[in-house]
C-alpha cells in the first residue's frame, strides 16, 4: 500500500461532514483526488467548463510537473502531459515553491515554477530563475521551458494572465541590499501571450518580503495586477500585504499584522468576485478572508476561525458564493487533511466540513467553481 493510500484510510476514519455536501438550496462541494498520486494541485476552469489541472510528482527536491484536463460532465482526466521539458527541474519542498497555472487569451495555458536548483551564468556566479512554459490551444505538448528573471535568492513565485494576452510572472528575491528586510517583489511582463517577457523589475521594495513565503497574483476585471505577499519589515513584522495596480492607481495596504522573528512559510490566495476580489491568507495558524476593492483600494475586515490551518485556496461562483479550503495539521515534512467552508457573498458561513480528505507531505489543496454553480476541492 502506498503512503498516500494509507493516509487516505487514516483520514477517512476521522469524523467528517461528508465528502459531498448537498444541503438544500446551497451549492454542493465535491472532492477530487489528484491523479497519479500527484501533490500540490493547481486547478482552473475555463468558459467551456473544462477543468485544467497541474500537479507535481517525484522527488520533492527535484521532480516534475504534469498537466491534465477533464471536460464538463466527465469524471476521467486526460492522459498527462509533462510540463517541464528538462526533467527534475521543479521543486515541491516547503509547499511554497511549486508550479502555478493560468489561463490566457484564446485558450493558451501558462505554467511557471521556481527552479529546483540554481543555474550558472558564468564566472562562477549563479541565479535561481522562474521557469516558464506554455501550451498552445489544441497542442499536444508544452513548449520547451524558459528561464525568466536573473535575480538572486528567488522564491515563492507565481503566474497570472488575462484575456488581452498579458502574462505576469511574479516572485520575490534579493533587493539592492542583502537581507529579507530589503527583499523585493519582482514582475516580468508579457504582452504577447508569453512569447516574450520584459526584464524583471522590482515592483514592491518597501518593507521587504518574507524570504520563504509565497506570493499570490491575479489580474482583475480592469486589467490591473493585484499581489498578496508577506512583508519582513525590521525582520519581525510578517504582515499580510496587498499591492494593486488597478484603475490607473497604485495601492499598497496592510491587511493583517503578524509579529514573528522567523519565516512561517505561508501561502496566499486570490479570486475574482462579481464586485471585486477576495483574498485569503494565514496568520498565526488561522485562515483570514477579506473582500478587496482594487479600484478604490479598500478592503473589508478579515474573518477567521479556529483550528490549526494553513495554505488557503478560494473560488467564487457566479452568485458570489465563496468556497475556502485549507490544510489542517500540515507542517514541515508533515501531511494533514482537507477542510472547507462555503460562505455567502457577504461572507456568512453556509456550510462546511473538516478533515474530509488527506493531504500528503508537502501537499496543498486547490478549489474551483464549476459552471453549474457547484464547487470542487482537489487534494
Amino acid at each position: 500500500m502506498s503512503p498516500r493510500s494509507l493516509l487516505t484510510l487514516l483520514v477517512c476514519a476521522l469524523p467528517a461532514a461528508g465528502l459531498v455536501s448537498r444541503a438544500p438550496g446551497r451549492s454542493s462541494v465535491a472532492l477530487i483526488v489528484t491523479p497519479n498520486e500527484g501533490i500540490q494541485p493547481q486547478a482552473v476552469v475555463d468558459s467551456r467548463g473544462v477543468l485544467h489541472l497541474l500537479y507535481f510528482t517525484g522527488d520533492p527536491s527535484a521532480g516534475d510537473l504534469y498537466y491534465v484536463q477533464r471536460v464538463q460532465g466527465s469524471t476521467a482526466f486526460s492522459s498527462p502531459l509533462r510540463v517541464n521539458s528538462e526533467p527534475h527541474t521543479a521543486i515541491a519542498t516547503g509547499s511554497v515553491r511549486g508550479g502555478h497555472l493560468a489561463l490566457g487569451r484564446d485558450g493558451w495555458i501558462h505554467v511557471a515554477w521556481d527552479a529546483a536548483r540554481p543555474i550558472e551564468q558564468g564566472g562562477g556566479a549563479t541565479y535561481t530563475p522562474m521557469f516558464y512554459t506554455r501550451l498552445a490551444p489544441s497542442a499536444r505538448a508544452f513548449e520547451p521551458q524558459r528561464a525568466v528573471g536573473h535575480t538572486v535568492y528567488l522564491d515563492g513565485g507565481t503566474i497570472t494572465a488575462d484575456a488581452a494576452g498579458h502574462v505576469y510572472l511574479v516572485w520575490h528575491a534579493r533587493g539592492a541590499v542583502e537581507g529579507e528586510a530589503h527583499r523585493a517583489v519582482y514582475v516580468a511582463t508579457s504582452a504577447d501571450d508569453g512569447a516574450h517577457f520584459t526584464q524583471a523589475k522590482p515592483l514592491v521594495e518597501e518593507g521587504g518580503v518574507c524570504s520563504c513565503c509565497a506570493v499570490a497574483a491575479i489580474t482583475d476585471r480592469t486589467g490591473g495586477l493585484n499581489i498578496l505577499y508577506r512583508s519582513a519589515t525590521d525582520n519581525v513584522h510578517r504582515d499580510a500585504m496587498w499591492f494593486s495596480a488597478s484603475g490607473g492607481s497604485l495601492h499598497r495596504q496592510m491587511l493583517d499584522r503578524w509579529e514573528l522573528n522567523a519565516c512561517p512559510m505561508t501561502t496566499f490566495a486570490l479570486a475574482q468576485a462579481p464586485d471585486g476580489l477576495v483574498g485569503a491568507w494565514q496568520t498565526e495558524r488561522q485562515i483570514f478572508i477579506a473582500k478587496l476593492d482594487p479600484v478604490g483600494g479598500s478592503h473589508s475586515q478579515p474573518l477567521s476561525g479556529t483550528g490549526v490551518r494553513a495554505h488557503p485556496s478560494v473560488a467564487i461562483n457566479d452568485k458570489g458564493e465563496r468556497l475556502i479550503a485549507w490544510t489542517d495539521g500540515t507542517a514541515w515534512a508533515r501531511g494533514g487533511s482537507v477542510s472547507w467552508e462555503v460562505q455567502t457573498a457577504a461572507g456568512m458561513r453556509e456550510d462546511g466540513a473538516e478533515h474530509v480528505a488527506p493531504v500528503p507531505v508537502w501537499g496543498l489543496v486547490t478549489v474551483v467553481a464549476l459552471r453549474d454553480g457547484s464547487f470542487a476541492v482537489v487534494h
